[in-house]
């Protein structure tokens, strides 16, 4: 599994779930890592401070700042007895923006966040997913006693990297805690739809029957060649070839096969349509209802770095 050795875990949603931080002490503790729990105070807007006290603003957010650090340091209590460097930190800010700010600055290798699934949760997820530079972990609570995950790939050349680093870190989830491993691939005839009716050029049902035929079957080599060189998991994938667009075909699938863990890209480098992207990492977020880790591409660069 790739290794994390700087780990930063902030609870977004205001519900505790011991479950999750269980899971990344264990992760931290196999990985030999530094923990950092990081919680944030929301500031007073604009407006709210010309109409109020700065005394009574200070007040408050100290009470919070009190607040966060209890309950942070109650979620240190499961790791009695777990030998992992574990550092608690408490901001005044904004939650997205102080998450990569703090991975800027102290070099985190993982972010790892839970959620209520409000509406103020899931944009600053959505934010995370769109500009932190490293792996974001969404954790989800789950009743499912197997786990499943989902590796979701896309194996074009450019993007040999970004695959390798999902179908490892998919390979060391299922090592760290046991399930099943699957991986899907998404897959299109681009201008399908305009072949089968077009004004200006219509072919004939058989001759798109051949496209499609050549197009799956071009897909299913370079998927079984991405699978075989990455060569990172020694028991059998479960692979999902599927016809259409990612942002539907890949939570149809995660609700079909009870997925709670899903392994996708957020960001490509190219404009290869079948990619899965930031727009459709975001529709796939919203659709999904398990746990989900989102991996930028090699050479991301957050888009606030130099910003903050």
């Amino acid at each position: 599994m790739q290794r994390f050795t700087n780990i930063l875990f902030s609870p977004v949603g205001r519900s505790d779930n011991p479950a999750a931080i269980r899971r990344v002490m264990d992760l931290a503790r196999r990985n030999g890592a530094r923990l950092t729990l990081l919680g944030t105070v929301p500031e007073p807007s604009r407006r709210h401070r010309m109409l109020s006290s700065a005394v009574l603003d200070a007040a408050i957010e100290s009470a919070a700042r009190h607040d966060m650090t209890g309950r942070l340091e109650r979620w240190c209590e499961a790791a009695d007895g777990v030998d992992i460097d574990i550092d608690i930190d408490v901001q005044t800010g904004n939650a997205a923006l102080t998450v990569i700010g703090q991975v800027l600055a102290c070099g985190h290798d993982l972010v790892v966040v839970t959620s209520d699934e409000d509406s103020e949760d899931h944009a600053t997820i959505k934010r995370l997913l769109r500009k932190c530079p490293c792996p974001v972990w969404v954790i989800r609570p789950t009743r499912a006693r197997i786990q499943r995950v989902l590796v979701a790939v896309d194996p074009e050349p450019d993007e040999v990297e970004l695959n390798n680093t999902l179908l490892e870190l998919g390979a060391g989830m299922v090592e760290l805690g046991g399930g099943e491993l699957h991986v899907v691939h998404a897959w299109h005839l681009y201008g399908e739809s305009k072949l089968r009716s077009s004004a200006f050029k219509e072919a004939p049902p058989a001759q798109v029957r051949e496209l499609l035929r050549a197009e799956h079957d071009g897909h299913l080599r370079a998927l079984n060649e991405l699978l075989t060189l990455s060569a990172v998991f020694d028991a059998p994938w479960k692979v999902h070839l599927v016809k259409g667009s990612p942002g539907l075909v890949v939570p149809e699938l995660a609700r079909h096969q009870r997925i709670n863990l899903l392994i996708m890209g957020t960001v490509a480098r190219t404009g290869i349509s079948g990619l899965v992207m930031g727009n459709t990492a975001e529709q796939i977020l919203d659709d999904v209802g398990c746990s989900v880790i989102a991996v930028k591409p090699p050479g991301f660069r957050s888009p606030i770095e130099g910003k903050l």
